[in-house]
């Protein structure tokens, strides 16, 4: 038949290999680039849909005749095929006890007694009921409204994607009305993992939205444009799966009073931070991204034994978080306590070699500790990530190597040969304006030159 040939399978009563070859072939006619091609597709889609549920009903019945008829056999009744066509038109009396009995309707009087329907009629096709766009919009709209009621679906990916592969999702001309419907929905609604942000958002083009009116959608849409745009990693940084453990809590005022504290924390509203962190912990203290929050809010307070608390029991609750670490190294070094502190970062930079503050934490670790050595080898590593690092140029100009007196950047291979030869012959003058006690001065000014020779030049 032509829909298979359209579709590009064979002939099936499975509906999600068709909805799979639709997906496919939806690839090379899009709506927007080819619109005869989109609706031939979606007709041929629709037409495989309703064959394949029919040919499923077929085959029920089909199954359960051969059945009836196995059973007569066995009970040496006559095949009743022979008279098939006028077995077929024959009557069939019903009570009315039956035909009824789950209908709604107030039994009547005569109810119980016989009815006489045609046998074509009981096993006929009901009518199909067809729904207006704002019913499929509503149903839509309920089942998206249900799974984020449920914390365990919510946060699970895969229920996101079996919801966005709905039939709705395929109508070009109620795209428009749907976007705009999760759009409102999401910015009432916007506590979910980063990863359902991401697909949502490419789901509903929400950039493109932006795009086009920056600054009328932030202030339509404020919850959107904050997980999407204006703070993506802080508001979309904190995680859900402990909440499946919460029990009957108020979960939705729990996760605003957390996201409240995280971006009360990021701007240094400290009163507004305790607030919401009291709130949330009154709730559930036995979330570990909370218990963080705590610990990040006490430490800049400078209350350490309250703050060293708070993140050793939320080491508890996660003891494979290596980021904790990372956090109480710096409750550790802000203690004085640096031996635990270079134990902590040292473990956290093994499974997270490029972490710039990690690394610089560990410099100033080792320069407490009496180890320049070690010190120079991690403001090196920071170097080869970014080597603009002012605080790392000028610890390394000014430090101490115990083999090999003052500590300097690494030299290219012209200065270490020379650096070799006798003092005399590498014109080494250790009193002179080039000294190593002179290289920040010298690196300002040599910026300074170069700046100046790009404006003449323009």
């Amino acid at each position: 038949m032509q829909i298979w040939n359209i579709l590009d399978i064979q002939p099936t009563n499975d509906l999600s290999v068709i909805k799979k070859a639709y997906a496919r072939k939806l690839k090379q006619h899009h709506p927007e680039d080819d619109p005869e091609g989109y609706q031939r597709l979606r007709e041929a889609y629709d037409q495989a849909v309703r064959a394949a549920k029919r040919n499923i009903k077929l085959d029920s019945f089909r199954d359960f005749t051969e059945e009836a008829a196995a059973e007569r056999e066995e009970s040496g009744q006559s095949d009743p095929g022979q008279d098939e066509q006028k077995e077929e038109d024959k009557p069939v009396v019903i009570p009315s006890r039956m035909l009824f009995a789950e209908s709604g309707y107030e039994e009547r009087e005569e109810a119980g007694q016989p009815v006489v329907v045609p046998s074509r009629m009981l096993f006929a096709e009901p009518t199909p009921i067809v729904r207006t766009a704002e019913q499929r919009l509503n149903e839509f709209m309920e089942k998206v409204t249900l799974m984020y009621r449920d914390i365990a679906q919510r946060i699970e990916i895969d229920s996101w994607l079996k919801l966005l592969n709905d039939d709705i999702m395929w109508d070009v001309k109620l795209q428009r009305e749907v976007r705009q419907q999760m759009t409102v929905f999401l910015n009432r609604n916007p506590h979910l993992p980063r990863d359902i942000w991401q697909l949502l958002e490419s789901s509903f083009c929400l950039k493109e939205r932006v795009r086009d009116d920056r600054e009328s959608f932030s202030r339509q849409f404020p919850n959107v444009f904050l997980h999407v745009f204006a703070d993506p990693y802080y508001a979309t940084s904190l995680r859900f799966s402990f909440l499946t453990k919460a029990g009957g809590i108020d979960c939705e005022a729990f996760l605003r009073y957390r996201l409240g504290a995280l971006l009360a924390l990021k701007h240094n509203h400290m009163e507004q931070a305790e607030e919401m962190l009291n709130r949330a912990y009154e709730l559930f203290p036995d979330d570990p991204d909370l218990l963080r929050l705590q610990a990040e809010y006490f430490l800049r307070l400078g209350s350490l034994s309250r703050a060293l608390t708070a993140i050793d029991r939320s080491m508890a609750l996660t003891p494979d978080d290596p980021e904790l670490c990372w956090y109480r190294a710096r409750i550790y070094v802000k203690s004085n306590r640096l031996t635990e502190a270079i134990h902590d970062v040292k473990y956290f930079l093994s499974l997270n070699p490029g972490h710039l503050g990690a690394l610089s934490l560990a410099a100033k670790c080792y320069t407490k500790l009496g180890d320049p050595a070690s010190a120079r080898d991690m403001y090196l590593r920071l170097l080869e990530l970014q080597p603009d690092d002012i605080e790392a140029l000028v610890c390394l100009a000014e430090g101490a190597h115990p083999e090999t007196g003052p500590t300097s950047l690494p030299a290219s291979p012209a200065e270490h040969a020379a650096s070799r030869l006798p003092e005399q012959q590498a014109g080494v003058n250790k009193s002179s304006f080039f000294s190593i006690k002179n290289l920040p001065l010298i690196l300002v000014l040599g910026w300074f030159f170069l700046f100046l020779i790009r404006m003449l030049f323009r």
